[in-house]
């Protein structure tokens, strides 16, 4: 019965401990270096315990394959893990020639606060919006429609230790 257990057990535990490990660099890229300590150290035992069930059984191909399908399947659950469970913020600028693209995304919902710049060329329009991580996607559609020229930064917004970044309703 062991035997059939195995395979599963190594799966669940490295799929855990990549999910874990993604999740703990996002989370330290945030900013919040405690959190991803705490998942590391978690993350060391469920990861030990995987690797050596695989050492002691490397000739059950099942063993290898359930480890490599736990550390695929983990690394998208980090990804999913970390965009749901710790939501930041992101600042975007855009810059573009296009004066009408600022009115173009108020009517479609973005915050967006534009600015008047002069670049080489002549005037461009400095568009700045903040957004959730989710969010980037669809903004950034929306840019490359309107304004297929327009060239597009993003930054992580962060705040001091304990001090949350606020959500716009």
């Amino acid at each position: 019965m062991i035997d059939v257990l195995r395979p599963a057990l190594i799966a669940v535990l490295v799929l855990t401990e990549v999910g874990l490990w993604q999740w703990r660099v996002l989370i330290a890229n945030r900013g919040n270096r405690g959190g991803a300590v705490a998942l590391g150290a978690v993350g060391a035992v469920l990861q030990i315990t995987a690797i050596s069930q695989v050492v002691m059984n490397v000739d059950d191909p099942l063993s290898i394959a359930a480890y490599a399908t736990g550390v695929g399947a983990g690394v998208l659950l980090g990804l999913v893990a970390g965009d749901r469970l710790t939501p930041g913020r992101l600042k975007v600028t855009v810059l573009t020639d296009d004066p009408a693209l600022a009115t173009e995304l108020w009517s479609r919902g973005w915050a967006v606060t534009a600015q008047t710049a002069l670049g080489e060329d002549g005037p461009v329009a400095v568009l700045t919006v903040t957004i959730g991580h989710r969010d980037e996607t669809r903004l950034h559609g929306d840019v490359a429609r309107l304004a297929p020229d327009a060239a597009w930064s993003a930054e992580e917004v962060r705040r001091p230790p304990g001090r949350p970044v606020p959500v716009p309703v």
